[in-house]
């Protein structure tokens, strides 16, 4: 059966957009990016990341929180994703990236009616 494995890269900019403005969707503070003061990611595979802002209030967001982010910011700037797929975050140098794999192995084929024709 097919699989499909796809990335959606982000560069930095757009990552701390997806962030920000999930941390609006929350019920948080729409931050912009001067203010941003200091950025950490933890690229050790527990997916976490903090960001400062310069009223000195320091938001952390989770792997699960950050794929939340960068599904948001894919639905709203209209980029389709797979709904039955394995989503993960990969950190490079550059940016941040949407990891996504679909394996279509666990659906049961469909006999379809099809009769043999006779000339």
């Amino acid at each position: 059966m097919p699989h499909e494995k796809r990335e959606i890269v982000f560069s930095m900019n757009e990552f701390l957009e997806a962030l920000m403005r999930y941390n609006e969707m929350r019920g948080g503070i729409r931050y912009r990016a001067p203010q941003i003061r200091g950025v950490g990611v933890d690229k050790t595979g527990a997916g976490s990341t903090e960001i400062t802002f310069d009223d000195e209030e320091t938001i952390s967001f989770t792997e699960t929180d950050i794929v939340a982010s960068l599904i948001a910011y894919c639905i709203e700037n209209k980029v389709p994703l797979p709904a039955r797929a394995g989503k993960r975050i990969v950190v490079t140098d550059t940016g941040v990236e949407l990891a996504i794999e679909s394996k279509t192995d666990w659906v049961q084929p469909v006999p379809l009616p099809i009769s043999e024709i006779r000339r």
